[in-house]
């Protein structure tokens, strides 16, 4: 199935764009892993009828717009493990160690090139987050033509960004995070 012909403006209302943190360390056992929403991002997506190769994505996020949704266990989200306060502490301490959103406002990316085949669409591109620009390439899916799924995995200090860690270093979190987004194109 091939995603269908047009322009696409696409937000929070389309779907969801999540990042996933995963934990290490001495003291990971007392840690979480994490799903993070994004709630600000626009996605302007271009798919011609010719074919996907002359399809382009360009989409910006907002850097102080990542809000914790639940812990993760073993791949299950767990919303019972965090309170409030626990959520509002790692928000702070996201925008205040790792992002630098009153520097760095805005995450991008553009795309170079787009391949499909047999239904996967091959993005290479580059993104531009913590003021570093570096090139990224992921898969993304359709299962209808109006929808569209994918999953990448980025290197946090690829960016210039030190992986959050406490407890003088025995509490930390991997520097490769998931961001994964599951949209709807109608």
């Amino acid at each position: 199935m091939a995603l269908k012909a047009g322009s696409y403006h696409l937000n929070a209302n389309s779907g969801k764009l999540s990042v996933y943190t995963f934990k290490e360390g001495f003291l990971s056992a007392v840690a979480h892993d994490l799903l993070i929403d994004v709630t600000n991002f626009t996605i302007k997506l271009s798919v011609s009828d010719a074919s996907a190769q002359s399809a382009s994505v360009e989409a910006e996020i907002s850097a102080n717009s990542l809000k914790v949704v639940c812990a993760m266990k073993e791949g299950q989200q767990n919303y019972d493990a965090l309170k409030e306060k626990d959520k509002a502490d790692i928000e702070e301490a996201t925008s205040k160690d790792v992002l630098h959103p009153s520097k760095y406002p805005t995450i991008n990316f553009r795309s170079a090139s787009i391949h499909e085949k047999d239904g996967t669409y091959h993005v290479k591109g580059e993104l531009t987050l913590h003021g570093v620009t570096r090139p990224v390439e992921f898969d993304a899916k359709t299962t209808t033509g109006k929808d569209l799924k994918g999953r990448v995995t980025i290197a946090q200090k690829d960016f210039g960004i030190k992986p959050y860690k406490a407890l003088l270093g025995t509490l930390k979190v991997k520097n490769e995070v998931d961001i994964a987004f599951d949209l709807s194109l109608s």
